[in-house]
């Protein structure tokens, strides 16, 4: 396929996928020319797409790769990448995209969660912590942000930090109570409250 600088790598990459989705021999031929394009973010994130939806999973993660190395690469395109990359249980690759998203864009909450998430799952608890802690600063009322603040500071060992974002995550939805409670004595480092009326007036007293 004839390429034009004022095409740009687009066409060839929507060649490349439409080949590819009609199950088409052309896209073997297509393929090895978006090489050309490595810095193409969009075309790899598709490209992935479509490779996962197919079953190909190490080559959609060796797209997803490309695509969140990619000088192109916007934090939200690397926030997509980062979370599939996650899905697919690649965690050092997932952490490396949402790190280089908020370097990108501090400001975006929903990158700072996932990243609290995947940190969260490597055991990495205070830097999870101060993750979800950073998304509920930035979104004030996003509530799965101090719930998993204060799991990740439980988790940490440090139980002061973890009830005050709990008391925060009960203030916002009181229907979270039970979570709260239930979390509290899921890890190593918890606390049990024999009467629910004792939990409920320490969470509101913080």
């Amino acid at each position: 396929m004839a390429e034009t600088k004022a095409q740009g790598p687009a066409p060839l990459f929507r060649a490349a996928i439409a080949a590819l989705k009609a199950g088409d021999p052309v896209a073997a031929q297509l393929l090895p020319g978006l090489d050309r394009h490595a810095d193409f973010a969009p075309g790899w994130l598709a490209l992935a797409a479509v490779l996962r939806d197919r079953g190909q999973v190490r080559a959609a993660i060796l797209t997803l790769q490309r695509a969140a190395r990619a000088a192109s690469a916007t934090a939200p395109m690397l926030h997509q990448a980062g979370q599939v990359l996650a899905q697919l249980g690649q965690r050092d690759a997932a952490i490396a995209a949402f790190q280089r998203a908020v370097a990108l864009d501090s400001g975006l909450a929903p990158v700072w969660y996932s990243l609290g998430l995947v940190l969260q799952d490597a055991r990495h608890f205070p830097n999870a912590a101060a993750a979800f802690g950073r998304a509920w600063t930035l979104k004030p009322d996003f509530h799965e942000a101090a719930f998993n603040t204060g799991i990740a500071w439980q988790q940490a060992g440090q139980m002061d930090a973890a009830m005050d974002a709990y008391a925060a995550a009960y203030r916002m939805k009181s229907d979270s109570f039970g979570r709260i409670a239930q979390a509290l004595i899921a890890s190593p480092t918890g606390a049990l409250f024999l009467r629910p009326s004792a939990l409920r007036a320490v969470l509101a007293a913080r």
